[in-house]
């Protein structure tokens, strides 16, 4: 009966929040639930039946994840939340993405929601910067018990041909306490960022990586797994390069995929959630035909019932990661999800 009646009460607080500014909402829905977590753990405990979370526990690039469902970066920008979104049952969550340098982003308004359960958001790589953002981590990680992955980026100003310092000081900050890292070379919202993938590029900037990996594995005694993030918009031939400069230097997967580029209620941006199905779904399936077997797939975009988990699973997915169906469907999306 408590438990229903706490399910109720978060219903009515996500009707609420949906009637909000969605920047606003999301920043506010956050801290209100940092706020539970660490005031009233015991909230938790009742709102959260966590027999049901927990498939067969599995191993994978050496990490030990309880379920395949986690968050996908974006959501918790600042290393600030990640706690107590892993308290809700998912098993793991990625923070950032991170610059070196903290960022304001693009102006405001920077996110609408649109129909069918989609958002538009041109955000643009806003975050505290990368050293802020692992001291937020490491206050929160004590009551953590998942998998946590960092997301690293280049600052805006950062010339493409130096995007790969920006990456490799990323790494150097973050190595110490992720689980694994992604790469962020994919998103719409900062300009050129994509252009990463261009050979010209792409080679220089995952072997730097690659050998960076090497000395940090050496200096920390870890092995930290490493994943790019794709686009969804990437043409067939620059994706077949990308996969295989990767495969080539040891890169342990990829993520897919970022949002895509739109235009939608005169903003243009990155478009995620329903909308982003089909297109996520459809990179999906070209790299898995692409990829050797051994590299691990995360799936993400427009995934936001069973049949969708069941579904990238059946195309090669490994971990799956939500975003927006979590917005608009609240906590309750991880137990439909595996169950």
């Amino acid at each position: 009966m408590l438990r229903f009646i706490l399910r109720l009460f978060i219903s009515i607080i996500l009707l609420i929040y949906r009637r909000l500014p969605p920047e606003f909402s999301k920043k506010s829905s956050l801290r209100l639930l940092k706020f539970s977590f660490d005031y009233f753990n015991s909230f938790f405990s009742t709102y959260v039946d966590k027999e049901k979370l927990v498939d067969d526990k599995f191993q994978l690039n050496g990490l030990s994840f309880k379920n395949n469902i986690g968050i996908a970066a974006g959501l918790d920008k600042e290393g600030k939340y990640f706690s107590a979104l892993g308290s809700l049952g998912f098993g793991f969550i990625e923070v950032g993405t991170f610059t070196p340098e903290a960022q304001e982003g693009n102006k405001r308004p920077r996110i609408r929601r649109l129909k069918n359960q989609s958002i538009i958001n041109r955000l643009g790589f806003n975050n505290p910067g990368i050293i802020e953002g692992i001291k937020n981590i490491k206050k929160n990680i004590h009551n953590f018990d998942g998998v946590l992955g960092i997301s690293i980026g280049k600052n805006r100003n950062t010339e493409l041909k130096n995007a790969y310092k920006d990456y490799i000081f990323c790494m150097n900050q973050s190595y110490e306490v992720a689980d694994y890292l992604a790469i962020n070379i994919s998103s719409p919202n900062t300009e050129g960022l994509r252009d990463l993938t261009a050979n010209e590029f792409i080679e220089r900037l995952i072997y730097e990586i690659s050998s960076e990996k090497k000395r940090l594995e050496a200096k920390f005694n870890k092995s930290v797994p490493i994943f790019v993030k794709i686009s969804p918009d990437e043409n067939d031939s620059s994706l077949l390069n990308l996969i295989r400069v990767c495969e080539e230097q040891g890169i342990n997967g990829f993520i897919i995929s970022n949002t895509y580029k739109g235009e939608a209620l005169g903003m243009s941006g990155g478009i995620s959630g329903k909308m982003l199905k089909e297109k996520s779904l459809n990179m999906l399936k070209k790299v898995n035909s692409l990829r050797n077997k051994n590299t691990t797939l995360i799936s993400s975009g427009g995934i936001s019932s069973k049949n969708d988990v069941q579904e990238r699973i059946k195309h090669g997915a490994d971990l799956i990661q939500i975003y927006t169906s979590f917005i608009y469907k609240g906590p309750l999306i991880i137990e439909e999800l595996l169950n």
